[in-house]
């Protein structure tokens, strides 16, 4: 029997731990070191100094960028080598080997999941389009420092792998971890560029198949050609899913020190390979970048420098259009275009399934791949067909790029420069903040040109209509080259819109975004007029962006309770640590009044239920998520469970978006207390009590006995509009399945990477919390380290400088050397 990867490098383990040993003991290893480490003194040659501050978070520092990689290669290592090397199966298309075709892939932050087959599959297209081979030529576009410092990455992982020092029982021993290959590390990057568009279409993709062999499908497809309205909005409205994030820039004018100020606040998944993961990156002089960074991705994501700092949200542009094809009569794999009958292009891939070799055939058109989409009823039929094409496949290495240079900048102004040069930010909105005080918010990156005439010249008439009206996915005529998106010239990728024709904004007050679209980035200056495949003006507005702008203006008028007006780091933090539910502001009360005025329902079931205890509970319930806000669970259950439509007494009004709608319906034909007594039987069938609080259900997935804050945002119900969401399955449908499901009240998503930053001209201070902490590994000392401290309302600091750094009681510096 061959031996597996771990089994190889174990038997040359002695020799290289023997070298890693040495390597240790003649390295700077005490903290007298750690204080010597200075900010502007690289270490020689190809050394790098790695060294982890109280939290566990390392600060890692090297003379070029392969040290910079090798360094951050081997901590991370350290931390999440399990989770990591379980994903890069997934990306190399193995799942169905190691782990059985009829198991479950899933990516937490895409909210999407498929069986292990289906994700094999879909790999191997990706594999097999060449996108990896073309990255990996060496004029491929990767910056020389970016592909050095990829290049670093690998070997530091792979050293820490070989050195036999691997304790995490996820996959000590497996024989599915092997060492990882630049390919492996380029596909993490597709992989994390394409949440939002390609990998919400995995199980499409893979079932398109013409009329002929698809036959048994199509019979199976109900209401084939007819979108299902709900299905549609739950797999493209992102105020429906759990991921999302709330991100505020401050100015000048909004802080007390009059200097710029930025709360990050991502909403990602406590699992998989999308939790942050924490480091300062330093090449002295060059680039010095603190923050976090998602697994793989080896350069900071969200974080500071010393003059400005960024977060992002998730945005309402998906990056992607759909074609519809008109198909040649008796030939479904070929399609009319311009007149002219063109034929399909066939990939066909290979995944081994246990002993057996299942071949499949994806078919190419001039507009990317045919998929079908099931929520919108777009089928293969004998005379349509539908192609994805996506604008976020080929900007991997330019992602990487850009965020090199983003992390380069001195500026907003310049950040805003690089954004608008590369063009690469995935699905994400930036707010971002400086030392010159200013604030700026843009959602600028690969969005297709699908502008305002282009739409209407070529979205078709009929179901392609609807389904762009309930969930702005964008569908063109696939039948004529004149709806292709626009090239504009100047743009890194051909049919992307300029940054000029991206919405962005400069502010000395603030910029804010929780998930909606561009338009109220600031309320008083309202942006439109930007082509409609960004996102939507006009419209309702989530409960953490209406509550996201009411806090900031209490805070900078001082009516909050927290002091004097305008921001400081403390203040800025105790206004998150609110814990403020944006629903329960608004229909509570009236929530409270009609259960008490009628207390005797029936449920949905049938049974009849007494709800005076819940009435009770409720009456109780201070409207926050915090650990010990008693009734708290109860008022969660029920706002996930009550789905209607007409939900609020008030509509709303465009004119009023952040304060409409208002009110809880309970008028004749209202059914709030209908779903409260489907809650209490919920409550009574998890053996928990009406008025438990959050802390007394709700905890870390590491251990019961870490109690954990904070409320959903949004969901599949109303949503709570908690600005600190959190969200833990409650036994409701809307957090059940692979993706939202898991054990009742175990934390699976929400508030991960907190930071609050101030950029002053001396040099940045920063405060922050990683929710779920560093490590993956149960074995690590920073497996719930934080997670602890985040239960509490602690945070910790961020220490930028050597001295910082020195002052924080930080571990022994270790020093090594690259290869």
């Amino acid at each position: 029997m061959r031996p597996s990867p771990v089994t190889r490098a174990a038997r040359r383990a002695s020799s290289i731990s023997a070298r890693l040993c040495a390597a240790t003991a003649t390295a700077a290893v005490t903290l007298a070191a750690a204080g010597a480490a200075s900010a502007a003194t690289a270490p020689i040659g190809n050394q790098v100094r790695v060294t982890r501050d109280s939290a566990g978070i390392p600060h890692i520092v090297a003379s070029n960028f392969k040290a910079l990689g090798y360094g951050e290669g081997w901590a991370f290592a350290q931390d999440n080598l399990c989770t990591f090397a379980n994903d890069v199966v997934t990306l190399e298309g193995q799942r169905s080997r190691y782990f059985g075709p009829g198991g479950t892939a899933v990516n937490y932050s895409a909210g999407v999941s498929s069986t292990n087959l289906q994700s094999d599959l879909f790999w191997r297209y990706v594999w097999a389009t060449g996108i990896v081979q073309r990255e990996l030529a060496p004029r491929s576009g990767l910056l020389p420092q970016v592909r050095a410092l990829y290049e670093g990455w690998i070997a530091g992982y792979n050293r820490y792998l070989r050195s036999g020092r691997l304790r995490d029982p996820a996959c000590r021993g497996r024989s599915w971890v092997r060492p990882i290959t630049m390919a492996d590390m380029l596909m993490r990057g597709v992989q994390i560029v394409t949440e939002a568009s390609s990998q919400q279409f995995i199980a499409g993709i893979d079932a398109a198949a013409p009329p002929a062999a698809g036959a048994k499908l199509a019979r199976a497809a109900s209401a084939a050609g007819r979108p299902d309205i709900a299905r549609l909005r739950n797999q493209f409205d992102t105020s429906l899913k759990a991921q999302g994030s709330n991100g505020i820039g401050l100015g000048s004018l909004d802080t007390r020190a009059h200097t710029g100020m930025v709360l990050a606040n991502p909403h990602f998944p406590w699992r998989g390979t999308e939790r942050f993961w924490m480091a300062q990156l330093d090449v002295p002089g060059v680039y010095d970048m603190e923050g976090g960074t998602l697994m793989g991705f080896p350069l900071i994501g969200i974080g500071f420098n010393r003059n400005i700092a960024w977060t992002h949200t998730v945005s309402t542009d998906g990056r992607f259009v759909i074609y519809q094809l008109k198909l040649v009569p008796g030939d479904p794999t070929s399609y009319y275009l311009n007149g002219h009958a063109v034929k399909m292009g066939r990939t066909r891939v290979t995944v081994r399934e246990g002993g057996r070799l299942v071949r499949h055939t994806f078919y190419t058109t001039r507009w990317g791949v045919v998929t079908t989409v099931p929520a919108a009823g777009y089928q293969w039929t004998s005379s349509t067909a539908y192609a994805l094409d996506d604008f976020t496949m080929a900007s991997g290495v330019r992602a990487v790029d850009q965020y090199l240079q983003m992390g380069q900048a001195t500026s907003v102004h310049k950040l805003f420069a690089v954004e608008a040069k590369w063009l690469a930010i995935p699905t994400f909105n930036t707010m971002a903040a400086d030392d010159h005080g200013w604030a700026y918010y843009g959602d600028v990156g690969d969005t297709p040109a699908v502008t305002a005439a282009k739409l209407k010249a070529c979205l078709p008439a009929g179901v392609p209509t609807i389904v762009y009206n309930v969930a702005n996915v964008v569908t063109l005529d696939g039948s004529t080259s004149s709806c292709a998106t626009v090239d504009f010239r100047g743009t890194p990728q051909r049919g992307i819109l300029p940054a000029s024709q991206l919405p962005h904004l400069f502010r000395r007050d603030y910029v804010e975004n929780s998930n909606d679209s561009y338009w109220l980035a600031n309320p008083s200056h309202p942006m439109t007029g930007y082509a409609p495949i960004i996102g939507r003006t006009g419209v309702p507005q989530d409960g953490r962006t209406r509550l996201g702008n009411q806090l900031i203006a209490a805070r900078v008028k001082g009516a909050d309770g927290l002091g004097p007006a305008l921001f400081t780091i403390p203040t800025l933090q105790r206004m998150w640590e609110g814990d403020q539910s944006y629903l329960a502001q608004q229909v509570l009360k009236d929530l409270v009044a009609d259960c008490e005025a009628n207390p005797l329902q029936t449920a949905s079931n049938g049974q009849s239920v007494n709800l005076m205890p819940a009435c009770e509970a409720l009456a109780g319930y201070d409207g926050t998520g915090k650990l010990n806000a008693h009734g708290g669970w109860l008022f969660d259950v029920w706002q996930s469970t009550d789905t209607d439509r007409a939900f609020y007494s008030v509509a709303f009004n465009p004119a009023q978006p952040l304060t409409t709608p208002a009110g809880l319906n309970t008028g004749p034909n209202a059914t709030p207390l209908k779903w409260l007594a489907d809650a209490v039987l919920n409550l009574q069938a998890h053996h928990v009590a009406l008025n438990a609080s959050f802390g007394q259900v709700q905890y870390a997935p590491q251990s019961r006995r870490i109690p954990i804050p904070g409320c959903p945002g949004e969901g599949a119900g109303q949503g709570m509009g908690c600005f600190n969401a959190i969200y833990s399955p409650n036994g409701t449908a809307g957090t059940a399945g692979p993706v939202n499901g898991g054990p009742y009240g175990q934390v699976n998503d929400g508030s991960s990477l907190v930071m609050t930053t101030q950029l002053n001209p001396g040099g940045p201070v920063s405060e922050g919390i990683l929710t779920y902490s560093q490590a993956t590994d149960p074995t690590s000392p920073w497996y719930d380290n934080m997670t602890k401290l985040y239960s509490r309302g602690r945070w910790v600091k961020l220490p930028y400088t050597a001295s910082a750094l020195a002052a924080d009681h930080p571990r022994p510096t270790v020093t090594l050397t690259a290869p």
